[in-house]
């Protein structure tokens, strides 16, 4: 368990000298859920953010009946728009790749797909989630499945961070075709990672009331007073926070 009293906000010291982060995560939601606070807070400082989701989140209706996964993707790819307006991203930095839900493979065409956003917004950080735990453990509060969307998601986003995003021999096309280069990335943000050594915090004291707002533009995946319960996850004895695993790597 991680002690409450060494909690200290990591916001300054991990952002420093960044200007682009690039957040993918798996389904239309998850940006919100794990890491909402900290987008705000990135965008009130000047950080530009691109936010791509791998999967239409059409099939995640639970035990709902009568829904139609088709116009279910549809409603909840145009609440993950919703929710990106609240947070503050811009339109033409919001993309969803409509991969079907729990279809996403830890394929070279899917690492292809997210190396070629990182060419092109050339990000200084990348978001992404945890790769390695089939089981979460959150704290000593709760525990849960790493969705296989989400560990595939992580696992191909890692692989074009490095080599693939990096090295010219891969995916060539992208240069003739549109024109990019290769580009480097070297610091790693991994949500669902709270009981990493390398787990830190970031204040979202002054984010909570936006943070639920977006929450609450997923209409279709949850009800709006379960927001309420996400932001109560955020909370710790001195602040609320949202914990992710910080790597830097070269």
């Amino acid at each position: 368990m991680i002690q409450v009293m060494k909690i200290k906000d990591s916001f300054k010291e991990t952002f420093k000298d960044v200007k682009n982060v690039l957040v993918v995560l798996a389904h239309p939601d998850d940006m919100e859920i794990s890491c909402g606070g900290l987008i705000i807070r990135l965008i009130d400082n000047g950080v530009q953010v691109r936010l791509v989701a791998t999967t239409n989140g059409g099939k995640g209706m639970k035990d709902k009946k009568g829904l139609k996964e088709e116009e279910y993707a549809k409603q909840r790819v145009a609440e993950q728009f919703k929710a990106g307006k609240v947070l503050g991203i811009e339109e033409v930095e919001n993309f969803n790749l409509e991969i079907p839900d729990g279809e996403l493979e830890a394929s070279v065409e899917n690492i292809g797909k997210i190396a070629f956003h990182i060419r092109q917004f050339k990000p200084d950080l990348v978001i992404t989630h945890n790769p390695d735990n089939c089981i979460i453990e959150f704290f000593n509060r709760s525990t849960w499945v790493n969705h296989r969307d989400h560990r595939n998601t992580a696992l191909i986003t890692i692989d074009a961070v490095y080599p693939y995003s990096r090295d010219r021999g891969f995916f060539t096309s992208q240069f003739e075709k549109d024109k990019l280069e290769p580009h480097t990335v070297k610091k790693l943000l991994l949500t669902d990672s709270y009981t990493a050594a390398s787990v830190k915090f970031f204040a979202i004291d002054n984010y909570l009331s936006k943070k639920k707002i977006a929450l609450q533009q997923h209409l279709t995946a949850f009800d709006p007073s379960d927001a309420d319960d996400y932001l109560q996850e955020n909370k710790f004895e001195n602040g609320y926070y949202e914990p992710l695993g910080f790597y830097e790597v070269y």
